[in-house]
């Protein structure tokens, strides 16, 4: 027991004279510490390109399978407003009819909505691009030549002077004939009733940019003015480009174009502008005109604030139109609605 003490009291006045010698002498007092770790390179994920969203996904791509509906709508004065289908049709072509007005035509590939109109009547010209859809054709009577043309070109029509069930008059004015309306639901049962074919012979002749595509080399086109003729009271349109939605907004006769459906202003991405004469037929008292749409000519492609100049040309009747850019590749739009214009006279428009 007593050497146990002695052997603790003599180690530790060796640690204290250790430390205390340390201290004289300035050397340091070793201090154990625990060796850091390496820390292990980390390669970093490489970061992959984000893909660009679809441009207007919500807009309804015409399908090759479906057999599009083809709407003649009033653009005569202003008791036709507001028209109904503007906005939901895919393709919409204005040309010239009598007295310098316009008339339009309206196609849908299964877009119909619950109000389509006014309906009006048909001009035997109209007839060539409702071929070259194979569409279904809605009209409210028609010129001489078109009721001469509708049966020989085979063309499956509904008509309001024959088919009445298919259509409503918004009033009781038997002298109005600028209130004819007609519908998806009564559309799609004449249809059915009928057993008209709902796949169609011809493909859909455009194809579609998936991300907004602003052509190349452009010139700038963000204020379109349209005339068809330089006559007083002659019909004319026009598009203000809004960049932040890249859409047109449409003009009517210098006011806002608005659409019955959805109580809002007519908005479109593509504008395609060709010249096509389009005569008066010699001799026609009530001044109807040919269109000579068959051959080839010049126009312009609008979209994105840009404009381009394209060809246009057709063979036949019932053959599609073929669009193309100058280097001639066929024309790509963007996704969206389109408007065909078809003017006498590159000269009434105006690009800036």
């Amino acid at each position: 027991m007593i050497k146990r003490t002695f052997l603790l009291l003599l180690l530790t006045g060796v640690l204290i004279f250790a430390c205390a010698c340390g201290e004289a002498t300035g050397a340091p007092v070793a201090i154990a510490t625990e060796t850091p770790s390496a820390t292990p390179d980390v390669t970093p994920e490489p970061v992959l390109p984000t893909e660009e969203p679809v441009f207007n996904p919500d807009f309804i791509v015409p399908d090759s399978s479906v057999r599009p509906v083809a709407a003649m709508i009033d653009n005569q004065g202003n008791r036709v407003l507001p028209q109904g289908g503007i906005s939901q049709a895919q393709i919409i072509y204005e040309i010239l009819v009598e007295y310098n007005i316009t008339r339009y035509m309206a196609l849908f590939w299964g877009t119909l909505p619950d109000m389509v109109g006014p309906i009006r009547s048909s001009r035997h010209y109209f007839l060539d691009y409702v071929l070259e859809h194979d569409a279904i054709y809605t009209h409210a009577g028609g010129s001489t030549y078109a009721y001469k043309d509708i049966p020989k070109l085979k063309i499956q029509n509904i008509d309001y002077q024959v088919h009445g069930s298919a259509f409503w008059d918004l009033t009781t004015d038997k002298s109005n004939w600028q209130d004819s309306y007609t519908s998806k639901e009564r559309l799609e049962k004449f249809i059915s009733d009928k057993k008209y074919r709902t796949e169609p012979n011809k493909p859909f002749p455009f194809t579609y940019h998936d991300q907004f595509t602003i052509p190349e080399n452009g010139n700038k086109a963000e204020d379109i003015s349209i005339k068809f003729a330089t006559s007083k009271g002659s019909s004319t349109c026009g598009f203000i480009y809004d960049s932040e939605e890249k859409l047109y907004k449409r003009l009517r006769m210098g006011d806002p174009h608005m659409e019955r459906n959805t109580n809002e202003q007519v908005k479109t991405t593509n504008i395609i502008v060709i010249q096509i004469s389009s005569p008066l037929i010699e001799g026609d008292t009530y001044g109807r005109r040919n269109l000579k749409n068959i051959g080839s000519g010049e126009g312009f492609y609008i979209t994105g604030g840009k404009s381009v100049p394209i060809k246009w040309s057709k063979t036949a009747r019932d053959a599609q139109t073929e669009y193309k850019t100058e280097d001639g590749k066929p024309l790509t739009l963007n996704r969206g609605q389109t408007w065909i214009e078809i003017v006498p006279n590159l000269d009434y428009v105006t690009i800036k």
